[in-house]
């Protein structure tokens, strides 16, 4: 039996970064009791991921500031805790799980936690087995973790938690990525290890998976706790009241595009045949699209299917096996498509180089200046407009996410490509982002990568399957 009362405590926290002239919290309180699940919604760069680091330690021990109020883990005071203790206590899966990786192999991924923490061979042997079953990551053992999908890699973040089970649980985003199968796993998993008293603390813009896990959604706004409700609550509330409050939709949606027609016979991109082979194996197999201005074409299908190797290859990152991709009916080559394709990659942290937002769009945009026009109207559309001088690494996942879309649309390319564009992005932020690719469709051909049916339905002219 687990026993009664509150295992997170937070009260009256306030907290700032250290290269930050505003607070990222401000006076928050939250509690936590033990067998329960607390979500975390609210715009991005509102402070859930700041809060989900001062719960797991990782503020102030590796995130530097001013921090004040209490954290307590279980009645104790996190401050008189080694990291190492806390680490036993608490698994975390970060925004991003490539920046928790500490070795190349999965299977080496998944017992690391367990080999620091002491856990003897023949136990670490039996939680391994046990990870791989209960998670069903049996076709992502032995593989090399550079080549895994982004789904893959959060399912192989949360394995490598899963096997030190923990108390507390601290997720950030943890479906941002993952295909519909793997979302329904997720939630059912997370049901089992409340039912076996494990504590779930989520940070997530996507609620329909844990309308039956969460029991508290807390809404944060500007680093405040602005609301604190009831999931049964919630779940009796409207569509249109949970928008009015920045919440996206509690229900399942199916993938449904909205058909236009385009007159132009010769599409803008035409890929016949494409088939990918990566250190000899085949990793995309005769695939076939188009796509003309005016389309918005939404490609679905299981994480590792090929939809990211597809939109390497388009922009010319990966070389093809077999196969050709067109523009206007023009044969591209690898120049070419570089010249005329721009992917938005489902990690932003990958294609951001400058020290400032500013500086990352004078080296992407065409014509435009960082004062131009323009430039101003897509920062002030994307809500960027009072972070144009901060270091693009310092921003939200959410914030960066809608960066490299601001770079997209002041490029210069004809196709655009989107890889799981609204993986960081609150209700708010999605709907500007689907406007602003509306807006664009009309001059330019676009391809959005993406899990979230949510968004495919609001923009998507057309749905394909992989």
């Amino acid at each position: 039996m687990f026993g009664g009362g509150k295992l997170v405590e937070l009260d009256r926290v306030s907290f700032r970064y250290t290269e930050m002239e505003k607070e990222a919290l401000q006076d928050i309180s939250l509690k936590v009791d033990r067998g329960k699940c607390l979500v975390l919604s609210g715009s991005s760069g509102c402070g859930k991921t700041t809060i989900t680091r001062i719960i797991n330690g990782l503020i102030p021990s590796f995130y530097q500031g001013e921090l004040s109020g209490t954290i307590k883990i279980d009645g104790e005071d996190i401050s008189e805790r080694e990291p190492h203790e806390l680490a036993a206590k608490i698994g975390s899966v970060f925004q991003n799980p490539r920046t928790q990786f500490f070795n190349t192999d999965t299977d080496s991924e998944i017992v690391f936690g367990m080999e620091n923490c002491g856990v003897v061979y023949e136990e670490m042997h039996m939680r391994y087995k046990q990870t791989v079953d209960d998670l069903n990551l049996e076709s992502l053992c032995g593989r090399d973790i550079f080549a895994l999908s982004g789904g893959e890699k959060q399912r192989i973040a949360f394995g490598s938690i899963y096997a030190l089970s923990p108390e507390v649980y601290v997720l950030d985003e943890p479906s941002a990525n993952l295909d519909m199968i793997a979302t329904l796993r997720l939630r059912d998993l997370l049901l089992q290890l409340k039912n076996s008293g494990k504590t779930l603390l989520i940070s997530e813009h996507r609620l329909y998976y844990l309308r039956d896990v969460a029991d508290q959604v807390a809404l944060i706004h500007e680093g405040r706790l602005i609301g604190l409700y009831e999931m049964d609550r919630l779940a009796n509330a409207s569509v249109e009241r949970l928008n009015s409050m920045g919440l996206r939709t509690l229900y399942d949606v199916e993938a449904q595009a909205s058909p236009i027609s385009c007159p132009t016979k010769i599409p803008a991109l035409e890929v016949r045949d494409l088939t990918v082979k990566r250190s000899g194996k085949v990793v995309l197999s005769s695939a076939n699209i188009s796509a003309d201005y005016g389309d918005i074409v939404g490609i679905i299908g299981e994480n590792g299917i090929g939809k990211t190797t597809l939109a390497r290859t388009i922009c010319g990152l990966m070389k093809e096996k077999e196969g050709d991709i067109y523009f206007a009916g023009k044969l591209m080559d690898v120049r070419m498509r570089k010249q005329l394709v721009f992917l938005v990659m489902q990690d932003p942290n990958y294609q951001l180089f400058s020290d400032s937002v500013v500086g990352e769009i004078a080296l992407t945009a065409s014509g435009d200046t960082p004062d131009s026009d323009e430039v101003r109207r897509i920062l002030s559309v994307l809500e960027l407009t009072d972070v144009r001088d901060r270091h693009p690494l310092s921003l939200s996942g959410g914030q960066k996410q809608r960066l490299c879309i601001a770079l997209a649309a002041l490029s210069p390319a004809k196709i655009l490509l989107f890889d799981e564009p609204t993986s960081g992005l609150d209700f708010g932020n999605m709907n500007r982002v689907a406007n602003m690719l509306k807006e664009l469709s009309k001059k330019k051909a676009i391809i959005v990568i993406s899990h979230d049916n949510e968004f495919l339905n609001l923009i998507c002219t057309r749905i394909m399957s992989l």
